[in-house]
């Protein structure tokens, strides 16, 4: 795997994304509304990548969270 940002392929171990907040504040992957009064697909990334030459952070899906996206993909186009 290598950054998408430099091209290095020196990227961390993942990680577990997370705040210093009592509460966890993941970062959220969400799509367009499918239709009216209907929820918005909301993915949670809760792992995460860095590049170890220029930082970028590369969140990670959960493999619960993934399986979720991989069902639900026909319906978020």
């Amino acid at each position: 795997m290598r950054c998408g940002v430099c091209g290095s392929d020196r990227l961390s171990p993942v990680g577990e994304l997370t705040t210093e907040a009592l509460a966890p504040n993941f970062l959220h992957f969400k799509f367009p509304r499918p239709r009216l009064f209907r929820a918005r697909p909301t993915f949670v990334a809760q792992f995460a990548r860095a590049c170890r030459d220029c930082g970028t952070l590369f969140p990670c899906l959960g493999d619960y969270e993934r399986k979720l996206l991989d069902d639900s993909v026909d319906g978020l186009a």
